[in-house]
């Protein structure tokens, strides 16, 4: 079942590519102001404090998440507790895997629908510090939700055959 739960894991796909670069400098980024605002608070007395960093930070942490759930579940590497379904033929295993998926990409989709609704409502609230529609923020949540469910979708129809490619050892 282990080439199951890692299909894409023979080198890095242009999904896992393009994500990265954009997730490696927005968390280098975070890493930078954190380390400036936390020096200027030290050694300037607060005096340069710069009071955005905390929600930039903040916020900039709830874009990582959402942009790394579906690489990591692109990857397989998302926590399971496998040992009782590693028993089972492997048909049955498909099957459950299957199922499984089809409960990861209704409960993506709920949250989707919603973390849409919350952006919605959201459109006119400013942030305290950044004084940015709240709905910049609040987007992460459907536009992560989409892409798990299309990564969960497509790893469903290679598990069913639709889809074919080698299965190639790392």
């Amino acid at each position: 079942m282990d080439e199951l739960d890692h299909i894409e894991r023979a080198g890095q796909s242009p999904f896992e590519k393009a994500l990265e670069w954009i997730v490696v400098p927005l968390m280098l980024g975070l890493i930078t102001i954190g380390f400036v605002a936390v020096c200027l608070r030290f050694f300037a007395g607060g005096y340069y404090a710069l009071f955005w960093s905390e929600e930039v930070i903040r916020y900039g942490f709830i874009w990582i998440f959402w942009l790394c759930a579906p690489v990591l579940i692109w990857q397989g590497a998302m926590f399971t507790v496998d040992m009782f379904v590693g028993a089972l033929p492997d048909r049955v295993q498909r099957v459950l895997r299957l199922l499984v998926n089809l409960l990861i990409m209704f409960i993506a989709g709920v949250y989707a629908y919603q973390g849409w609704l919350m952006t919605e409502v959201n459109m006119e609230q400013q942030s305290s510090a950044l004084e940015v529609p709240l709905a910049l923020v609040y987007v992460s949540i459907p536009f992560g939700c989409a892409l798990i469910l299309l990564v969960t979708a497509y790893q469903s129809l290679k598990l069913m055959g639709v889809i074919k490619s080698p299965v190639v050892e790392p």
